[in-house]
């Protein structure tokens, strides 16, 4: 099976090399040319364009920032769609609204070409682990075909349903994860302001039920004032507007969530939008007049 990757940042370029590794004959294209050359050198095939990548491959994964660069990775006169071949799957593991993939799946059957809407969710260790959780839309037997592939990059491995399933879990993930986030930092802004030792708090409510994947990922980040991005405040923040977006068209109502985006949104006005996204903290430190550290 040829394997063609598009999109090699945070999260496609270690998803890309468990690929190569694997053994699989992996065709790369990136605008950052540095990490094509990277995968390269460990044995992937540098293409110069999504063309390119697209005769050369049977599956195709898009691993991009947002639906109107997957439309254009597909659609445009160099893109997927008029240059692969009939029957070609396209994985498109990028965080989209559920209504642009069942957009994107309708648009390819024209060409013959199936669409596998598979986002993921465990951030930059999970992908440079491999043990990401992939959750999919699309036809089962395509799912079954390229299943192979999800379980070199990821450990839970989930058919959702028809396709755009995939993609709504992915929001549904994020509005948890985002709120989470929310919680977290309020939670220790108060325990830092209260006089408490941020790792004793950990060690204490951690593994109750208070405790989440979130706390366990972030709470060290927070404590050593870390915010090298593993996910970006941008990125939830477009996460967030897609969410609400499709909330709006199935009519179900989303306060916290709203609220929420609200808080990313006022981290982007501020220039905070490339750095990680547990530096929401710093909303809830501004309006304590206290900074958190566990120093």
């Amino acid at each position: 099976m040829k394997v063609g990757f598009i999109g090699l940042g945070i999260m496609g370029k270690p998803m890309a090399s468990h690929l190569i590794k694997k053994g699989y004959e992996t065709y790369l294209f990136d605008l950052n040319t540095d990490a094509v050359n990277e995968l390269k050198a460990i044995g992937g095939h540098a293409c110069i364009s999504n063309k390119e990548v697209a005769e050369n491959s049977d599956v195709i994964i898009t691993m991009l920032p947002a639906g109107k660069h997957v439309s254009f990775v597909l659609f445009s006169e160099t893109g997927i769609a008029s240059n692969c071949r009939p029957g070609t799957v396209i994985i498109d593991m990028s965080s989209v609204k559920p209504e642009e993939s069942i957009e994107f799946a309708s648009k390819l059957k024209a060409y013959d070409v199936h669409l596998i809407d598979a986002p993921v969710s465990g951030g930059e260790p999970m992908a440079v682990e491999g043990t990401l959780s992939i959750m999919a839309g699309g036809d089962e037997a395509h799912f079954n075909t390229i299943l192979p592939l999800f379980e070199v990059m990821g450990e839970r491995i989930v058919h959702m349903g028809p396709t755009g399933t995939g993609s709504a879990t992915k929001l549904a993930n994020q509005i948890l994860v985002s709120t989470h986030l929310a919680a977290l930092a309020e939670a220790t802004v108060y325990a830092s302001k209260a006089g408490i030792d941020l790792n004793k708090l950990y060690e204490a409510i951690g593994t109750g039920l208070a405790g989440s994947a979130v706390m366990d990922a972030k709470i060290q980040r927070i404590i050593d004032r870390d915010f090298e991005p593993g996910g970006k405040i941008e990125t939830n923040f477009k996460d967030l507007g897609n969410i609400q977006a499709s909330a709006n068209t199935l009519g179900v109502p989303l306060p916290v969530t709203n609220l929420v985006k609200e808080i990313f949104g006022s981290e982007i006005a501020n220039g905070n939008g490339g750095k990680d996204h547990s530096y929401i903290i710093d909303f809830f430190e501004k309006m304590a007049n206290h900074q958190v550290s566990g120093k």
